[in-house]
């Protein structure tokens, strides 16, 4: 089991025990949860949420397309200077 998966499940565990120290932890994790986004997933239906997943997924997708064009582009940009280089 990966590392982060289980201390993730650690945390779930230490807070369903329910004591005082625990929920300090809890309320330590939610400061930094945007709370605003959860309720307005939540108020989708489960296909809109997938639906909404896709998009973001054919966006990353985008991204990483976007990122190796520009290395590609840089790495011939290099490769054009050196022959430049060579033939002058």
């Amino acid at each position: 089991m990966p590392a982060w998966l289980h201390a993730s499940r650690y945390v779930i565990f230490a807070a369903m025990k329910g004591d005082a120290s625990n929920a300090d932890l809890v309320s330590d994790l939610m400061r930094d949860v945007d709370r605003t986004l959860l309720r307005e997933n939540l108020k989708l239906t489960p296909e809109q949420r997938l639906a909404k997943f896709a998009s973001f997924m054919r966006f990353v997708a985008e991204l990483r397309r976007a990122g190796e064009n520009a290395r590609r582009r840089a790495e011939l940009r290099v490769l054009l200077e050196e022959i430049e280089k060579k033939q002058a």
